[in-house]
């Protein structure tokens, strides 16, 4: 991964960028990274972290996120990730279902928190789902190499 584009939009965090991917900020004040030729968004967005004062890990922290948007998963369908100086990620997948009154189809999200002593970093990744495979390892590489400051 050392010949990846290291990409630093936002101070709090950098990646290590596909060959061919493109990431820029965006009007949330985070950052949406992308393949011109995929079919899904990754979105990355810091905030300053007051989870660890209250002694929360990444895992519940995204338990909690996922329960304000109305979604429950089991325990075991989160995933750690350790990153680089001491981070940790927690991820889950799942599909959201189809909205007949808008005539959308499922959606595949990977949702995560990655998670330092000073940064609280959520990333989400979506595309229609089917469509998941296509993306998944540059994804997977794109988190796994997460710099939290």
């Amino acid at each position: 991964m050392s010949d990846r584009e290291r990409v630093t939009i936002d101070p709090a965090f950098s990646f290590s960028l596909p060959e061919k991917w493109a990431a820029e900020p965006d009007d949330e004040e985070g950052v949406s990274v992308y393949s011109p030729d995929g079919s899904g968004l990754l979105h990355l967005v810091a905030f300053p972290n007051a989870a660890e004062e209250e002694g929360r890990d990444p895992a519940e922290e995204l338990y909690a996120f996922l329960e304000e948007q109305g979604i429950e998963i089991e325990e075991d369908e989160v995933e750690d990730v350790d990153l680089a100086e001491g981070a940790e990620l927690a991820l889950c997948e799942y599909l959201s279902a189809a909205d007949e009154e808008e005539e959308e189809e499922e959606t595949y999200w990977l949702v995560g928190v990655a998670m330092s002593p000073e940064t609280l970093v959520f990333v989400s990744y979506s595309c229609p789902s089917g469509e998941e495979e296509k993306e998944r390892e540059q994804i997977r590489e794109i988190l796994g190499s997460l710099q939290v400051k």
